[in-house]
């Protein structure tokens, strides 16, 4: 049993680790909307849903993001000669 995970700093592990994966694709324009639209679903919900339900529905912000990397990988295939 571990007891306080605050005492070994594992309290900040989660949102350290989530931090790292997600920095690299917010250079891209369609990490930018994912991670936008994410936070705008957890400052709409946090509120009023129990806890960890906000970051669950964030995850949904995922669909976005990806279509627009799929808009922008086939715009890019159409313009380069084949």
């Amino acid at each position: 049993f571990i007891g306080d995970p605050g005492r070994f700093g594992l309290d900040a592990a989660f949102p350290a680790s989530f931090l790292a994966l997600l920095v690299p694709h917010l250079r891209k324009r369609s990490g930018q909307v994912a991670a936008g639209v994410g936070a705008l679903i957890v400052v709409a919900t946090v509120t009023f849903m129990p806890v960890g339900i906000p970051i669950l529905l964030a995850s949904l912000a995922i669909v976005p993001g990806m279509l627009i990397a799929r808009a922008t990988d086939q715009e890019g295939a159409e313009e380069q000669p084949g």
